[in-house]
């Protein structure tokens, strides 16, 4: 009996194992090509095409090699799958290794393979942006703002602003990420200016955003001048003169002379640049003085004020022993009606 169990040992060995090491050669694990990939590509490792399919039990699949590690799907299927990372523009190369196992005619064996994956860098463009639209007052100085611009991977190389719209305008440095100008004097409907921001990435790409910045007019407030002090004799005609009052910008719209001392004059229109009135009579001996007080309004609503002061003289003080009344003649020395 142990005689024939041992027959039966020579002839496994003989027939059988001979057989089964045969089997190893001719199975093959195949990790698959190469391959070139763009970053943020799904890359399929695939073993499919190992051999003797009827007999694999198991794939199971390994980053062996290469930075930075990434995060296998399906890493014990015949195709696992991966999502390519971001890379420098350098790139990088990632080695896999795929076991596959066997079972033959109640033996256990494994066979592997690798395949590389190159991935390469792919520029993204870049985002530029120009700043919020602004509403500024004539005569400010703008500020121009291309700070949030941004690019994903290699970074931003220059900027580069120019004016698309609008009254020429002149930037401190086109090529700063912070110009800036002086918003000019406008008109009362303002005026718009439009600028494009151009940035360009490390790797040459470009992008361009535009801002706009409404200039508003800033109204200025006029200037009063209600004119020179005057001396005058009594019951003469005075004409005060407010023509030489003005505005910057919008214009004056309206005048209007008020008494703020003195006794009572009449005018001929309160509401003209130079209305007149007649020097009040009286009987002190000393001269009387009159003040007048002009307001000037701007057509956009501003004020200004400015006062003059007519000093009436008694005619029989300046002229001993004249009587009253007769007609009166300008004097050119003085600038007053004397009466003869």
């Amino acid at each position: 009996m142990q005689a024939k169990t041992s027959f039966f040992i020579a002839l496994f060995f003989v027939l059988f194992l001979p057989t089964v090491a045969a089997s190893q050669p001719l199975a093959q694990a195949d990790a698959g090509p190469d391959q070139t990939v763009g970053e943020g590509d799904t890359v399929i490792l695939d073993g499919s095409n190992s051999s003797y399919r009827a007999f694999i039990t198991a794939y199971f699949w390994q980053q062996t090699n290469g930075s930075p590690s990434v995060t296998l799907t399906d890493a014990n299927t015949g195709r696992a799958s991966f999502i390519a990372p971001n890379v420098g523009p350098e790139g990088t190369s990632l080695t896999f290794q795929l076991k596959v196992t066997y079972y033959y005619y109640g033996f256990i064996f494994s066979l592997t393979d690798t395949a590389i994956v190159n991935v390469v860098f792919v520029n993204d463009p870049p985002v530029a942006d120009a700043g919020p639209d602004q509403n500024v007052d004539e005569q400010t100085t703008v500020t121009l703002d291309g700070s949030n611009s941004s690019d994903p991977d290699d970074g931003i190389e220059s900027y580069r602003w120019k004016q698309i719209a609008g009254p020429s305008v002149s930037l401190s440095d086109p090529e700063a990420v912070q110009p800036t100008f002086l918003a000019p004097i406008v008109d009362p409907d303002g005026v718009s200016f439009t600028f494009e921001l151009t940035v360009t990435d490390v790797g040459g790409l470009r992008s361009s955003d535009t801002t706009i910045v409404n200039v508003t007019w800033l109204n200025d407030p006029p200037t009063a001048n209600a004119g020179v002090d005057q001396t005058v004799l009594e019951k003469s005609t005075v004409t005060l003169d407010g023509s030489n009052s003005s505005d910057p910008d919008d214009g004056i719209e309206s005048y209007r002379w008020k008494q703020v001392a003195g006794p009572s004059a009449t005018f001929s229109d309160p509401t003209e640049d130079r209305p007149t009135f007649e020097a009040p009579s009286f009987d002190a001996s000393s001269d009387q003085p009159l003040v007048f007080e002009l307001t000037v309004t701007d057509n956009g609503g501003l004020q200004s004020s400015d006062s003059t002061t007519v000093s009436v003289s008694n005619f029989e003080k300046d002229n001993p022993g004249a009587s009253g009344g007769g007609c009166f003649i300008d004097t050119a020395a003085y600038g007053f009606s004397i009466a003869q």
